[in-house]
């Protein structure tokens, strides 16, 4: 009989690591792999004497057609969608991304901030202030 209970908990015990294994296996392949975005222009917290123009540059992962741009300062308020921006694709597989205002924004602050996915599920918001004189 004691045999049979060893045998029984060592089976308990393998089933019990196969399971864990199982399990993260299953969740690595759930990695997000985020877009990234850089070299922002105007700089962060630049001062400038009006605000009309931007850019900036997105990593290769990046879905084109989910890149949305909002500008913020105070009651003014911008959206850009992918097919409002000027987006070309470098080399490196980078976007380089570029937008300009209605409007120039004259005084105070704005606010720029860009969301996207790299696939569905996988998404990332980045932005920076900018001082306007």
């Amino acid at each position: 009989m004691t045999n049979l209970l060893k045998i029984a908990v060592g089976s308990l015990l393998c089933l019990s690591v196969n399971a864990a294994h199982a399990y993260g296996s299953s969740s690595s392949s759930a990695h997000c792999d985020k877009p990234v975005f850089s070299e922002f222009q105007p700089a962060t917290n630049k001062y400038l004497q009006s605000f009309t123009e931007f850019s900036l540059t997105a990593s290769a992962n990046t879905t084109l057609t989910s890149i949305v741009i909002h500008v913020n300062a105070g009651e003014t308020k911008y959206q850009y969608t992918s097919k409002e921006l000027q987006i070309t694709q470098q080399p490196s597989g980078r976007l380089e991304i570029k937008g300009k205002l209605d409007r120039p924004i004259e005084g105070g602050f704005a606010r720029l901030s860009v969301t996207a996915h790299s696939k569905p599920g996988c998404e990332k918001t980045d932005g920076y202030l900018i001082r306007i004189h």
